[in-house]
């Protein structure tokens, strides 16, 4: 999405939770926006993190991604300038342009990832058996023998896995959006929200991955 940046809207406020990536430096670092002049730059405030000051030099490019009601977004910005008193502030230049990604409308891909749920004290271990970065479809291991029945929509859980291509286990946490259940299969469809932007960044990687091999495996 291209505008000028007195036009580019950047579906966030205050508060939202960033995931800041430095051109050069390895890993990512978490900030929160604190405020912004619309064109012209965004003020984040950047975590506490030992030698950070060192690796921010002035014109450094970086890489902002975010998640907003559902959506997704991603952004390149340049360092202005950087303050420690009172608080350690970060200015950078307003975005020319903007990626976004509606993660309710992604069309979800097969897997099988062995994953554990969990709801209030107690957990069920399952499989995860479609993703996308919107939800999943998690299915109950039918041999554990254990009540269901106080599953509800609506219900907040979260679900512990692991996705192909990524190294660290990840916490996904959903809301129940539907229970469906035949003989003693149990499945529940899970809207996902409040997951970090590394781990959607994983699943989007790994569904790009499925749709590529699935149009090589038609040709």
């Amino acid at each position: 999405m291209k505008n000028t940046p007195q036009e580019l809207h950047l579906g966030i406020e205050p508060g939202v939770l960033l995931q800041l990536q430095l051109e050069g430096v390895r890993g990512s670092y978490k900030g929160t926006l604190v405020g912004m002049e619309r064109g012209l730059y965004l003020i984040f405030r950047i975590s506490q993190i030992p030698g950070l000051k060192a690796k921010l030099g002035k014109e450094n490019q970086i890489t902002v991604r975010y998640l907003y009601e559902g959506t997704a977004y991603g952004f390149r910005s340049t360092l202005l300038g950087i303050t420690d008193k009172p608080f350690r502030l970060a200015f950078f230049s307003y975005p020319e342009n903007i990626e976004i990604v509606n993660l309710r409308t992604q069309e979800r891909v097969s897997c099988f990832f062995p994953a554990v749920l969990s709801l209030n004290e107690s957990s069920w271990e399952g499989v995860i058996l479609d993703v996308s970065p919107g939800g999943c479809s998690f299915v109950l291991d039918p041999t554990e023998n254990r009540d269901t029945a106080g599953f509800n929509i609506g219900d907040v859980v979260l679900l512990s896995t692991q996705i192909t291509g990524s190294s660290d286990p990840m916490i996904l946490r959903g809301t129940i959006r539907n229970i469906r259940q035949r003989e003693r299969e149990v499945t529940l469809g899970t809207q996902f929200h409040g997951v970090e932007p590394p781990v959607i960044d994983a699943i989007m990687r790994y569904a790009e991955s499925v749709r590529k091999f699935a149009a090589t495996a038609r040709k």
